[in-house]
Formats: C-alpha cells, structure tokens, sequence
C-alpha cells in the first residue's frame, strides 16, 4: 500500500480541477479572514473559557459558507468531493468507512505516543489547550455548551472546513499546476502554517511543546489526510479520517479533566 502511495503522490493521475491555483490560494485567505472574523465575533460576545471554541466554529462556518457559495456550481462541486481520472477511480467512502475512521484514530494515538516521547507527557490537541489551561488554572470544570462546542468543532466544522480548502481545493490544484510531488508538499505546508498561525495558545511558553502542538503535530496529520486524498482521490475520505481524528481529541481531553 505504501509504495502504491507514492506512486499515486508522483503521478499526476488526477484529473486537472475547474479552479486556478491562485483560486484556491484565494480559499485558503479567506479562510485565515474567517477566522478571524469569527473569533472578534465570539470576544464581542464575552470572554469566557468558550470564546476561543466559539470564535472558530464560527470561522468554520463562514469557511463551509463560503466554499459552498463559490464553488456551489454542479462542475466545481463534483471535483471539490472526487477529482479522480479513470485510471484512478475515487473511493467510495460508504463502503470504506471503517478504515478511514480506523486510519484517524490510529493517527491520533501515534501523535500522543509521539508526543510523550518528546514532552514526556499526554497534552490535548493545539485547538483545545486553551480550554484545558483555563480548566486547570481556575479549577472550574468544563461547562455543558463549552463540550457542545468542542463536538461540533472537532467533530463536524473543522474537518469539513479544512477538509474541502485544503484537501479539496489547494491539494489538487497545486499537484495539477506544479508537479505531484512539490504540489503536495506545498498543500501539507500551508495546512500547517495555518494551524500553526490560527490555533496556538498564547499561555504555551515552552518551546518544545511549541513545536510540537504548533508544527510537527499539524505538519504529521497534514500528511496523512493529504495522503488518504490523494491515495483515494475523494475528499470525503479525507474528511472523514479528519473526523475520527477529532472525534479522538474530544474523547482524550474529556479523559485529562475528569482526573
């Protein structure tokens, strides 16, 4: 399987998508902007141990909005979800499903493994640290809409928000207008900068922990949902790897505050 992953990233099997590079940059922008209009939205509305969770899922919103608007269009909308050429039919995620959820949950454990390794202990994903932190350094616990926010952040928005930007539209057009191989690791890269730059906590002040929630962490799981797209051509797939990964997330930070 793995040396057919590479043969799938090298080759340029998919068919060229409807939209320009710079198109899909332009997504990825608006994107960032999303965000940032959601969360002075969510602070506008109060400060509180749900304003950060709030301000995303409100950019997550307004991405899958946005997404939908522009790219709504029977001929965008069918090479947002599968982009594949006949020489490399896409999957069907209904028939796979419990290995996308299995390849999700896998990676997440991998990434804690990982991450003990290196910080020597288990600490929740980048997007609920915040959350956690506000948890431990005032002793109260987390609050019935703050878990209500963190499902359908993890859970629903971000992999669809992140799944139809960067892993429907940048990860094939840049593969399509670069070359395979530089396409995909441009698209990893700016899945990574954009996690780094949108979800990082202002209270992390050790640099290797930093580096790990803040880069390898993103750069690691980038790779694997850019590789389940490409290996099976059908952004749902994707999507839906990204969903156990959350789904992982929610039941790891439920398990550390209820110690």
């Amino acid at each position: 399987m793995f040396s057919q992953l590479m043969k799938r990233i090298a080759a340029a099997a998919e068919l060229p998508p409807p939209w320009s590079a710079w198109g899909a940059i332009g997504a990825m922008l608006a994107s960032f902007l999303a965000i940032i209009i959601g969360s002075a939205i969510s602070i506008i509305i109060g400060d509180s141990q749900y304003t950060p969770l709030l301000g995303w899922s409100l950019g997550g919103v307004l991405i899958i909005a946005f997404v939908w608007f522009t790219r709504r269009a029977p001929r965008y909308w069918s090479s947002l979800w599968n982009n594949a050429s006949d020489s490399q039919p896409s999957s069907n995620p209904t028939q796979n499903i419990f290995w996308y959820l299995l390849i999700g949950v896998g990676l997440a454990i991998l990434l804690d493994l990982i991450g003990r390794g290196i910080i020597g202990q288990i600490i929740p994903d980048p997007e609920l640290f915040t959350l956690y932190g506000y948890v431990q350094l005032y002793g109260q616990p987390v609050l019935g809409i703050s878990w209500v926010l963190v499902i359908l952040f993890m859970v629903v928005l971000q992999p669809l928000a992140e799944g139809l930007v960067f892993q429907g539209m940048l990860l094939p057009s840049l593969r399509a207008t670069v070359s395979p191989w530089a396409g995909f690791i441009l698209a990893v890269a700016a899945y990574t900068m954009f996690h780094f730059v949108t979800y990082q906590s202002s209270s992390i002040t050790n640099t290797t922990v930093l580096i790990w929630i803040g880069v390898l962490q993103p750069l690691i799981s980038g790779l694997i949902f850019a590789a389940v797209r490409v290996y099976t051509g059908s952004t749902r797939a994707a999507i839906l790897t990204h969903m156990a990964f959350g789904l992982f997330a929610v039941i790891k930070l439920l398990t550390l505050v209820s110690r």
